[in-house]
């Protein structure tokens, strides 16, 4: 087991008691220093290659992640995907599921709505053909129907083409659905990385699929932006460090306070927001390091507690509610 040694910045008080005092000055060899910078920031000036500086500054540095459902397209229009679940369950015997089932159910895999939210079978194979017979149901409801592109998504797309930055689409459906809808929007030639449900092993709010997407278009997680539209999706950003932009719609956009950004539709979203997303955590890293500096363990006036929460998402977005 490695152990790690305490920052400087951390306060040594001497023991009164008589007990060991550890010193900084003469640290054990079998210890290592606590990492003192997470991989996230914009800029850092205690690199000394100015090339690495360079390419945080630029606008490749970061990776966006889109959900396919609700940000980019619209392509289950309303209450079909309902309808097929209710046609499933009455085919099969099975109770209906309730609204609030439903709702739960938003960005899991199918399989993974039969299991755990409509606890209809713990049986895998069951589950996969019930997957397969929702989406024969869901095709033939929808017929010839075309989805449809969400609004401002061909812009967004082409400023991040112009910007360099890497782009991945996620879905929780399966991979012949996804490829469909994609193709059929003529958006495939737009992601560099489509992620299906057949990728990942479970759905929201298992952030499996953020992961793999991150992965393949070579950015860590601290780098990357999600894109979604539900609670679930700023949960499983969140929880592996990546920021989170809600679409909000026509829900009401206090409800998706815990994102870091807000917006109704990707029409009010440009380069500039995402950069400032990591240009917050910069601005709240540099005044922990003025804390360290001036001895640490003080607490914030009020001016700087209203400085401080100027810069957050919440107060960003509701202030632009107002409008």
């Amino acid at each position: 087991m490695v152990a790690f040694a305490a920052p400087t910045s951390f306060p040594n008080p001497l023991r009164e008691d008589g007990g060991v005092q550890f010193s900084q000055d003469t640290p054990s060899p079998v210890l290592k220093p606590l990492p003192r910078k997470v991989e996230g920031l914009v800029d850092d000036p205690r690199l000394h290659n100015p090339l690495q500086r360079l390419e945080r500054l630029g606008t490749g540095w970061m990776g966006v992640i889109l959900e396919l459902e609700g940000v980019c397209v619209d392509y289950e229009y309303g209450d079909v995907a309902t309808r097929s679940w209710q046609q499933l369950a009455d085919e099969e015997g099975k109770p209906a599921p309730p609204i609030w089932a439903l709702k739960k159910a938003e960005g899991m895999k199918n399989e993974q709505i039969i299991q755990e939210v409509f606890c209809w079978t713990r049986n895998p194979v069951e589950a996969r053909r019930l997957n397969v017979r929702k989406e024969e149901i869901l095709a033939s409801l929808l017929g010839d129907r075309k989805p449809m592109i969400s609004s401002g998504v061909p812009t967004f797309l082409d400023i991040l083409e112009r910007t360099g930055a890497p782009v991945a689409v996620v879905s929780s459906a399966p991979e012949f659905r996804v490829n469909s809808t994609i193709e059929n929007s003529g958006l495939a030639p737009r992601f560099e990385v489509v992620i299906s449900g057949d990728d990942m092993y479970r759905g929201k709010p298992d952030p499996e699929g953020y992961l793999y997407a991150a992965q393949r278009i070579d950015r860590p997680p601290v780098r990357c932006v999600v894109v979604g539209t539900s609670n679930l999706s700023v949960e499983a950003a969140h929880e592996v460090g990546m920021k989170c932009v809600a679409v909000a719609g026509r829900n009401p956009v206090y409800e998706l306070s815990a994102a870091d950004l807000v917006v109704r539709s990707l029409e009010q979203l440009s380069f500039i927001n995402l950069k400032q997303l990591f240009a917050m955590e910069e601005n709240a890293m540099a005044h922990n390091d003025d804390d360290d500096e001036n001895g640490g363990g003080e607490f914030m006036t009020e001016e700087d507690e209203e400085d401080y929460g100027g810069r957050g998402t919440t107060v960003q977005v509701m202030e632009r509610e107002r409008f």
